[in-house]
């Protein structure tokens, strides 16, 4: 798999933009085909008890436009080797990028919360290429896929660290680093329940407790495909702080609902962009089904 990635890659690299996309749109298209039918089920069901339309058309088309849109995101990642020494920059724009320069003048460190909408790889990418600190926290990916994504990633500069303890993590944000954590899915028991959608969910602690440790911005960082503009736009947010007070427990679930409530709110404004084939929900029916509301398991119906 490794060499075929490679071989993929290097045949991309060298075909004209319009035959490179054509060939993501099929590759999405293909995704939606083949997609298993409890997998559809669950982002069908997600988008409908979150709310996002009560229309079952609206609602499986949206799913359909979240997973096919894995075609362009897997040519951008494969075209890495071109585009890696500044051919980058032509790809996306930037808003308000000041809240990253200002966190990076400070010295102190920021956590960045990203989430799994849009291209999240090409953002880490774009980040850690323009000179921030950055260091990604990600899941280890099976065997060769990892090997590939790493070494794909270390051609945009980034930086990736596996999940790992809290405390590593405080150790690189004294040393003025910028830890990027993406916190919209199910953390297990790990997690704090907190509001998401309607439904106490089980919800990451990381960028809560890291930044009332070490009192640094919580630097909400988005990235989504403008199909008139035809380029990514990179949005850094104001930043959140979060509560500081003598109940540890108690600021970070404020913490924590005030983040899950901005990106519910980005989620609904951009429902196309979000990873619905996620079930964010598995572990929070899992521990809390019967003793709380939950919500439907789409998979069971």
């Amino acid at each position: 798999m490794y060499r075929f990635m490679k071989l993929f890659s290097a045949f991309i690299c060298i075909m004209p933009h319009s035959i490179q996309y054509g060939i993501g749109y099929l590759l999405g298209e293909i995704f939606w085909l083949f997609l298993p039918p409890k997998r559809r089920k669950l982002a069908i069901g997600q988008i409908l008890f979150c709310n996002i339309t009560d229309d079952p058309k609206e609602a499986r088309r949206i799913a359909k436009k979240s997973t096919t849109r894995f075609g362009r995101m897997i040519i951008d990642v494969l075209r890495y080797p071109e585009i890696k020494d500044g051919k980058y920059k032509e790809m996306f724009e930037w808003v308000d990028r000041e809240y990253l320069d200002d966190a990076q003048e400070g010295g102190k460190g920021a956590v960045l919360m990203a989430i799994h909408s849009s291209n999240w790889e090409l953002l880490g990418g774009i980040l850690a290429s323009e000179g921030y600190p950055l260091i990604s926290v990600a899941m280890r990916q099976n065997g060769d896929a990892d090997k590939f994504i790493n070494e794909y990633r270390a051609l945009m500069h980034q930086h990736v660290t596996y999940k790992t303890g809290v405390r590593e993590m405080i150790r690189e944000l004294q040393k003025g680093s910028m830890i990027g954590l993406i916190m919209d899915q199910d953390p297990a028991a790990q997690g704090q329940l907190v509001p998401f959608f309607g439904y106490e969910t089980l919800t990451p602690v990381g960028p809560a407790v890291m930044g009332r440790m070490q009192d640094v911005p919580i630097i909400p960082v988005t990235i989504r495909y403008d199909e008139f503009e035809e380029k990514y736009i990179v949005t850094a947010h104001p930043p959140f702080y979060a509560e500081h007070t003598d109940d540890k427990k108690r600021d970070t679930a404020v913490t924590l609902t005030r983040l899950n409530e901005w990106i519910e709110d980005y989620i609904r404004r951009y429902p196309e962009d979000w990873f619905w084939l996620h079930n964010r929900w598995k572990w929070t029916r899992r521990y809390y089904a019967g003793k709380m509301e939950v919500p439907p398991d789409p998979m069971k119906d």
